[in-house]
C-alpha cells in the first residue's frame, strides 16, 4: 500500500491507495455529505451533496472507464481494478 495525501483549496482530504490488483482514491466529502449521492458519466463521477446553504456539486475524474465509485458516509471511494 503507498498511501498519497493532498488537500485542495476546500480542505477535501483524498488519499490513494496502490494495491497489486488495482487503485482505491478515497475523498472524504465530510460530515454534511452523509446523503450525498453520486453517478458515473462517461470518465468522471459526479457528486452531489445537499447542504444547509444549498446544493453542493463536485466532479472527480476517474482513473479509469471501468472504474467504480460509491459513497458512504460521507466518504467518495473510488475503485479500479488492474
Amino acid at each position: 500500500m503507498n498511501p498519497q495525501h493532498r488537500a485542495d483549496g476546500r480542505e477535501t482530504f483524498a488519499r490513494q491507495y496502490e494495491y497489486d490488483d488495482g487503485t482505491v482514491v478515497a475523498v472524504d466529502l465530510g460530515t454534511e455529505a452523509s446523503d450525498a449521492t453520486v453517478d458515473v458519466v462517461g470518465g468522471t463521477a459526479i457528486v452531489v451533496v445537499d447542504t444547509t446553504e444549498g446544493e453542493r456539486q463536485e466532479e472527480f475524474d476517474l482513473p479509469a472507464d471501468d472504474a467504480r465509485a460509491f459513497i458512504r458516509n460521507g466518504v467518495l471511494t473510488i475503485e479500479v481494478n488492474a
